[in-house]
């Protein structure tokens, strides 16, 4: 009878929530939905509505809220991951289209794309704490691990505006490849890695120095290459970068900076995620509504999951404990 109470308990607080891997997290942005992936299988556990275009998406650092960016509201939404319900949302400004969560889990950036600017909201009490002067047509946001820097595109002006969070000011404007999208540092944040979507270019940034030491051409024969979304590694040793429209997923040595080889996924990939360990890379698939997922050992698609309409960015859980 013990055994059997037991059983009871733990399926009444969430069983699958207990034993379950990373979990992975897809914003649509044309049905208004969160698409839930376990990354132990590679199977949908949960499909929710959420507010009215979500694009941004990103967890706390305890992986216990799901933050994100809806676009028609004006708002961070904000789910709460265990029992998936939605607790409210923060204005933050219009027209969010991305943001990130400060490391210590304190803060969220978010880019306000018609306002040209960055908002900070303090993430316990939705408090806007400031609104900072960014690039023209903000996109991407992404902060260093040591939560000292936030880098903000600007698609119009083609720059990086640099946040120094100590500060709580712009410190500078770094120009880089043509219609910069996203941005994504190493895990010692020396060098960051930023998208430029007209150019097919990978602008390399010295964070220290502010500027850009490098800049990788991206070339692919019988397609136009549009990078977007980038991530990193956690060894540091390869960079991946989706090519949009191309349909591809670019592999790069952090090392050479070379262009290792071109993974072909689904149609205008997108957004990127990798799981904490490094091993599988997801990627937002937005007119073949589906995410593939890349064993990165052999840099090979293993699996395509079905999502909802227009998948746009991923999140996935990187808390050793749930």
């Amino acid at each position: 009878m013990r055994l059997v109470f037991i059983f009871s308990v733990l399926f009444a607080v969430g069983y699958s929530n207990l034993w379950a891997r990373p979990y992975a997290y897809v914003s649509n942005e044309f049905d208004n939905t969160v698409t839930i992936i376990d990354t132990a299988d590679d199977t949908v556990v949960d499909t929710i509505s959420v507010g009215q275009r979500p694009r941004g998406i990103g967890l706390s650092p305890d992986d216990r809220t799901l933050y994100l960016a809806l676009g028609r509201d004006d708002a961070i939404g904000i789910v709460d991951t265990k029992t998936l319900q939605i607790k409210g949302q923060y204005f933050c400004g219009t027209d969010p289209e991305s943001f990130a969560v400060s490391p210590d889990g304190k803060w969220i950036y978010v880019s306000n794309e018609d306002a040209n600017t960055a908002t900070i909201i303090e993430s316990g009490s939705g408090e806007i704490v400031s609104v900072l002067p960014v690039g023209i047509e903000p996109e991407g946001v992404s902060v260093s691990p040591d939560g000292s820097w936030v880098y903000v595109t600007a698609e119009t002006t083609h720059t990086v505006s640099v946040i120094d969070t100590q500060a709580g000011k712009v410190v500078a404007h770094i120009l880089v490849g043509s219609r910069p999208r996203e941005s994504a540092f190493t895990p010692d944040g020396t060098r960051a890695y930023v998208t430029g979507e007209i150019g097919g270019t990978v602008s390399i940034i010295d964070v220290n120095e502010h500027k850009v030491i490098e800049t990788i051409e991206m070339k692919m024969e019988g397609a136009l290459i549009k990078p977007k979304g980038v991530v990193v590694t956690p060894d540091g040793r390869k960079v991946y970068v989706a090519t949009g429209s191309a349909n591809h997923v670019a592999v790069i040595s952090a090392e050479t900076n070379e262009v290792l080889r071109y993974i072909p996924v689904g149609i205008r990939v997108w957004g990127l995620a990798l799981t904490p360990d490094g091993k599988k890379l997801y990627t937002a698939n937005g007119i073949s509504h589906n995410v593939s997922v890349i064993d990165t050992e052999s840099d090979e698609v293993i699996a395509t999951v079905a999502t909802g309409k227009g998948p746009w960015g991923i999140a996935i859980e990187q808390a050793v404990e749930k």
